[in-house]
């Protein structure tokens, strides 16, 4: 008999990430305004890159975007069953801090955005710094503004003060009572020394809410196939980090006016697209999207949006393919299965078999594979599983047979768990 880790419910994860999303204000807007101003003064014969193109769309571009529309959106992802990441940038711009407010907009509405954030998005979405204002760096003794940009030119601080300022981004979500399971890099923040700023988010995350599981959104992979790389692992201390890659481009629209065009995610016919491509190895489809384009320019990137969810659906008309993800619970999973020991007891036919694991890494849906194995009875720490008949009712709790194949479901727990079947 072998035993393997399996999928999360043998289901492939799916994930949304949604980027430079902050309260009030539309950040597109002050980053293509601020970076102008920047290359003005400092390279003034070098031409706009990126986002900048689209400063002379600055009059088409609202400043803010609606707490009321935050609700509208996260209560459909929530009625879809979407889940995964969203920025909560603590110093968008520096425009106002989640601690603090925003002095020059309306406070019922930070009051408001802050809601959504808290009774709508949090339920379905990890809550994560963009680094502090996804801007300019911000000098943490006098927080102002220097002429250093967070994903452009602070490409190589020290780990010392690289780890001030990421904690120092969880602290403001903190105190404004939202601890946060990860970081997003803005652009290629840490993309240059990668291990260091692992660790740095590593660091932060215990020191600012004592979490040892972490994860960070760093890298986006449109042509390989997705991993997650779980790097400073301390396995007898359940301490490690993850790093989340996106597998498909902002396909949405990013500032409202770039590339927005489901056939790129999933084709019309359900064939093609990249996601796709990655649903069909069995690895976690996790996609990526800026907020303001879900708002912007007739909130063109919630059609896609709408459209690309049509289309898994019908992808996966029965939900036994696929499985909808936060972020997190992507990291913790992956944390388990490449750092949870397992080993086989002595197996007979017909008699007892047993399965151990050692972890220190727990997760929910642990899912094993047992093969020469048809269970008629599974026990997880003397505790009867129930037996179910098919794919679509296979859950955290239950067993299913295919064959001469047996698969267990179940919420791993820190320490030593035993799996008896009985054939």
């Amino acid at each position: 008999m072998k035993v393997a880790v399996s999928n999360p419910l043998r289901r492939t994860p799916l994930s949304l990430i949604i980027d430079d999303s902050c309260p009030v204000i539309n950040k597109a807007y002050y980053w293509i305004q601020q970076r102008h101003v920047w290359r003005v003064k400092h390279q003034p014969d070098k031409p706009p890159m990126g986002w900048e193109k689209h400063y002379d769309k600055l009059p088409l571009m609202p400043n803010t975007i609606p707490a009321a529309f935050a609700q509208a959106w996260g209560e459909w992802c929530g009625e879809q069953g979407i889940r995964g990441k969203y920025s909560l940038i603590p110093y968008p711009a520096g425009i106002g801090r989640v601690d603090r407010g925003f002095p020059d907009f309306p406070q019922r509405e930070f009051d408001e955005w802050l809601r959504v954030y808290r009774e709508v998005i949090w339920k379905n979405f990890d809550l994560t710094p963009e680094m502090m204002t996804h801007t300019h760096v911000v000098d943490l003794k006098t927080w102002q503004f220097t002429e250093e940009w967070e994903q452009v030119e602070w490409a190589d601080p020290p780990l010392e003060l690289l780890t001030d300022y990421i904690a120092a981004a969880m602290q403001l979500l903190k105190d404004a009572g939202f601890p946060c399971e990860g970081v997003t890099s803005p652009g290629g923040f840490g993309g240059k020394k990668e291990e260091a700023y692992a660790q740095a988010v590593l660091d932060a995350s215990l020191r600012v809410n004592n979490n040892p599981r972490p994860f960070y959104f760093l890298r986006l992979d449109t042509k390989n196939p997705p991993r997650v790389p779980i790097r400073h692992a301390q396995k007898d201390k359940g301490i490690a980090i993850a790093s989340i890659v996106s597998c498909a481009g902002d396909w949405f629209g990013a500032t409202g006016y770039d590339t927005a065009d489901p056939d790129l995610f999933i084709t019309k016919d359900l064939q093609g697209g990249r996601c796709v491509e990655v649903l069909k190895v069995g690895l976690p489809c996790v996609l990526t999207g800026h907020w303001p384009c879900f708002y912007v320019n007739d909130q063109i990137g919630f059609k896609v949006l709408k459209e690309v969810k049509r289309r898994l659906d019908a992808y996966d008309p029965d939900g036994t393919k696929t499985l909808w993800m936060k972020n997190s619970e992507i990291g913790h999973y992956w944390m388990a299965r490449e750092l949870s020991d397992i080993k086989l007891g002595n197996w007979e036919t017909g008699k007892l078999g047993e399965v151990k694991i050692a972890t220190q890494f727990p997760t929910s849906n642990f899912t094993l594979s047992l093969d020469d194995c048809a269970a008629k009875r599974v026990q997880v720490n003397g505790n009867d599983l129930r037996q179910v008949q098919s794919q679509r009712d296979f859950r955290s709790g239950t067993f299913l047979v295919e064959g001469k194949t047996t698969f267990v479901a179940f919420d791993l727990k820190v320490g030593e768990t035993g799996i008896a079947v009985h054939g």
